[in-house]
């Protein structure tokens, strides 16, 4: 196909409709944040490689057909950076293999589907910049792009007028990605209005169009709208699936209207339905947050005497809710007899319920936990460290802490370090913390606001105050919020009226500005037991107006 050359629908005005196309992707571009990227998305960018490669090829019996095949391999793969090599070796080779359309589309897919969605769109910019027309895979699949990978809704409905523009009709499933991007960006009226232009074009309509729709209107605790958008949905011959009434069941759980959740499902065989799964979990799990835990139970038999298994999630959740009575519970027995019959457990389920045993102080029963799921083929997660690591220390077990803090394989995070201080502080140990603090200097541990917060209470709460005032002071560059209004709190509820002065006029001078949280900690402090009963009222208003700069 020569450069600039469109297909046969818009062959009468290739040359306008080039220049149209041109203007409304340079528009569109502009939607588009681009980043650097450290690979390159234009395919005309060569190595030595591979113009070698491409001479080798040029001799073989290599045609387009070939190409093309190899890129909708490597799409189903998602192997990105192997179809942009595939694309400049393709433009490298014989004019008869020059890419098409369908070779640009397929490249964009890998790129998609590798996690690289800004790239994809970056390709059909250098589609169009190489003179090779679009068809309508290539916008749908941009469409998609932007609407199901960037979320850019806006982006995606200007694909789809400049498609009806062109005279490529956007098909249902392109009407259905963008209603989908439009709810997940709380703009229903947009969605809405494409059903609606879906209704007059007579598109096909499926219960996965009208989904999204359902799950905002139930999210919003619309129960009126959704029982009235599946109305509709029956109306136009479209009849809901169990996908939209478990969407549905979710809704009316959230309200805690569990009689009408009986009623959906005593009437799912009129309706031409099966409740699977799914739709007995969420109302187990709906149950569970309503506290009807004999209820809970009574549909859990009903289901495994249909033969469904909870899910993960909603047998998690029901582990939460129980395992809240503990005198119930052998913690290991439960979760062998959960895996009995048939439950998937996983490290959530462990983290559950190791979770209510330590919070009761069981710290054996914690350990007993953790050391069979090590014989599992389940991986420990950080939170199960974290909740290992936090009932040890509370139940006086520091030297077990540091041991699993120090064993093969854990990886310490944020949490762990201010679980830590806290516990070794609290405890009077924090002169046992330096293996602690070893990895935080060494940066293995990114200490955040809530350590530098614990820090600062826990020197004070032990008497080293001027330790913490001196800590506050070289925190990164100095005197970072969150830290100074914790100082201040413990200046001024300490009776250290002049420190606390002496600390913001240190502030003033270097030019920093005194955050609302500190003038509320100063306030706190005063007023501790309510405004009605301040300290020190005029004492107050001094420290206030030294603040403001008043007087």
């Amino acid at each position: 196909m020569p450069a600039g050359a469109w297909p046969a629908v818009a062959a009468s005005t290739s040359a306008p409709l080039s220049a149209a196309v041109r203007a409304a992707m340079r528009t569109l571009g502009g939607l588009l944040p681009r980043a650097h990227r450290p690979h390159s998305t234009t395919p005309t960018t060569t190595t030595a490689s591979d113009a070698a490669a491409a001479a080798a090829s040029s001799s073989s019996s290599h045609t387009l057909h070939d190409y093309n095949r190899l890129l909708g391999a490597f799409a189903r793969d998602g192997d990105g950076d192997a179809a942009l090599r595939v694309l400049r070796r393709m433009r490298l080779s014989s004019p008869a293999c020059a890419p098409t359309a369908v070779s640009y589309t397929s490249a964009m897919s890998a790129l998609a589907k590798a996690g690289r969605p800004a790239d994809a769109a970056s390709l059909f910019d250098d589609m169009l910049a190489n003179g090779v027309a679009p068809d309508r895979a290539a916008f749908s699949l941009l469409l998609h792009v932007y609407s199901s990978h960037l979320h850019l809704p806006a982006a995606a409905h200007s694909v789809l007028l400049w498609m009806t523009r062109l005279g490529l009709p956007p098909t249902p499933i392109d009407y259905t990605d963008l209603i989908f991007s439009f709810c997940c960006a709380g703009r229903l009226a947009d969605a809405l209005q494409l059903l609606d232009e879906m209704r007059a074009l007579n598109y096909p309509l499926t219960p996965h169009t009208f989904a999204p729709i359902l799950k905002v209107f139930c999210d919003n605790a619309d129960i009126q709208a959704a029982e009235a958008l599946i109305s509709s949905m029956r109306w136009s011959g479209c009849l809901p699936d169990v996908v939209i009434y478990n969407i549905y069941i979710q809704g009316l759980c959230k309200m805690g209207y569990f009689d009408a959740v009986e009623q959906v499902i005593d009437e799912s065989s009129r309706n031409g339905w099966v409740p699977d799964a799914v739709t007995y979990s969420t109302y187990v799990a709906g149950l569970c947050r309503f506290g009807y835990l004999e209820e809970a139970f009574r549909q859990l038999e009903i289901m495994l005497a249909k033969g469904l298994q909870l899910t993960v999630v909603g047998l998690n959740i029901l582990l939460d809710y129980v395992a809240q009575d503990l005198d119930m519970w052998a913690g290991k027995e439960v979760l062998e007899r959960c895996q009995e019959l048939g439950f998937v457990v996983d490290v959530v389920t462990y983290n559950t319920v190791m979770d209510h045993f330590s919070k009761k102080g069981k710290w054996l029963r914690v350990l007993k936990l953790f050391t069979d799921l090590l014989k599992k083929p389940i991986t420990p997660n950080e939170q199960t460290y974290n909740i290992l690591i936090s009932c040890l220390c509370r139940a006086g077990k520091f030297q077990f802490a540091k041991f699993v803090f120090s064993s093969k394989g854990f990886v310490a995070d944020t949490v762990t370090c201010n679980i830590l201080i806290h516990e070794f502080y609290e405890a009077g140990k924090e002169g046992e913390l330096g293996f602690l603090f070893a990895d935080v200097n060494a940066g293995k541990i990114a200490p955040d606001t809530i350590t530098y917060n614990t820090l600062v209470d826990c020197l004070f709460r032990s008497g080293r105050r001027s330790e913490a005032a001196n800590f506050v002071r070289h925190i990164d560059d100095g005197y970072p919020t969150e830290p100074v209004a914790h100082l201040t709190y413990w200046l001024v509820r300490s009776g250290n009226i002049r420190e606390a002065l002496k600390l913001f006029d240190d502030m003033q001078i270097k030019g920093l500005v005194l955050d609302s949280s500190i003038y509320a900690n100063v306030i706190k402090a005063f007023c501790r037991k309510g405004p009605s009963e301040c300290s020190d009222m005029s004492q107050l208003c001094s420290v206030l107006d030294r603040m403001l700069g008043i007087g």
